[in-house]
């Protein structure tokens, strides 16, 4: 039976509620969707903060994240979608 993975932001100035996980294999997997998430929805406005992860009945990881992206110089002001790189570094603690 596969791991049933949650996650939750933490050190916010309002408390988010923990989200599950579909599809995630580890701890780090787990995070790193609910971060691109997070980072999706308020448009890249947080870059940088912290994620509680663990496992129903098992372990919990906490990780330090910074989000860094890159958008096009040719993006311009038009409606057209942008498509922006980016890479999510994750820092387990101790």
């Amino acid at each position: 039976m596969a791991k049933q993975f949650w996650a939750q932001l933490i050190e916010l100035d309002e408390e988010i509620e923990a989200a599950s996980i579909s599809g995630a294999t580890d701890h780090e997997e787990a995070a790193e969707s609910l971060v691109a998430d997070f980072v999706g929805q308020m448009g890249g406005e947080i870059t940088k903060g912290a994620v509680r992860v663990w496992v129903d009945g098992g372990a919990e990881k906490v990780y330090d994240w910074q989000a860094d992206f890159t958008i096009p110089e040719d993006a311009g002001d038009d409606e057209d979608e942008i498509e922006v790189e980016g890479e999510i570094e994750l820092r387990e603690r101790i």
